[in-house]
C-alpha cells in the first residue's frame, strides 16, 4: 500500500498556506450553528479539493459534547484509502494539533499496517510538532485497526501527556 503525501494544519493556518497542492482534504469541525457555512467556505478556499467533512468535539471522553466515535474513525480512515498515489492530502482541524494529528497517525498507520505505530507517531511529530494527538481517537483507531493499543502508547511515548480529558471547545 501506498502513502499520498500528507500536511497537518488548523484552520489558524489557512492564511499561511499555498493551498492549491491539496487533491484531498479531511476537515474535520466540532458542532455548531455555523456548520454549514464553514464547509461552504471550505470548498470556495480548496476548489479543487475533494473534501471529506468529519463533524465531532476535541474531547476524550465520551461524556462531553459529540465526542469522535467509531463511525467517525472509520470513515477518515476509509476516505483516505481510496485516495489516489499522487494524492495531497491535507488533515486539519481548529487548531492542528489533537483531532487532526490523531486522525494522521490513524491512517498513516493503516497504511504501513501492524508494527509502524511508532513510526506513525514520529511521522506526525514531524509533520506537525506541536502535535498531541487526541487519545480517544487514537483509541477507537486501535480497536478499528486491531492494534491492542499500540497506537495509544506510541502516542504516550512520543508526544508525552496527553493534553487531557476535557472538551477543548474546538
Amino acid at each position: 500500500m501506498y502513502l499520498p503525501s500528507i500536511s497537518i494544519c488548523g484552520v489558524v493556518d489557512f492564511q499561511k498556506i499555498e493551498r492549491t497542492p491539496f487533491t484531498h482534504i479531511i476537515s474535520i469541525w466540532h458542532p455548531n450553528p455555523s456548520l454549514v457555512s464553514f464547509q461552504k467556505q471550505m470548498h470556495i478556499g480548496f476548489p479543487n479539493a475533494d473534501i471529506h467533512f468529519a463533524t465531532f468535539d476535541d474531547t476524550e471522553i465520551t461524556q462531553t459534547g459529540q465526542p469522535p466515535a467509531q463511525a467517525d474513525v472509520i470513515s477518515c480512515l476509509e476516505y483516505a484509502r481510496d485516495i489516489p498515489e499522487n494524492a495531497h492530502l491535507l488533515i486539519h482541524c481548529m487548531a492542528g494539533i489533537s483531532r487532526s494529528t490523531a486522525t494522521a497517525m490513524a491512517v498513516i498507520s493503516d497504511f504501513y499496517g501492524p508494527g509502524s505505530e511508532r513510526d506513525a507517531a514520529l511521522s506526525v511529530q514531524e509533520l506537525r510538532p506541536i502535535a498531541n494527538p487526541n487519545r480517544l481517537i487514537l483509541q477507537l483507531a486501535d480497536e478499528i485497526l486491531k492494534r491492542g493499543g499500540a497506537l495509544t502508547k506510541a502516542a504516550d511515548h512520543v508526544f508525552g501527556q496527553s493534553l487531557g480529558q476535557m472538551n477543548k471547545g474546538w
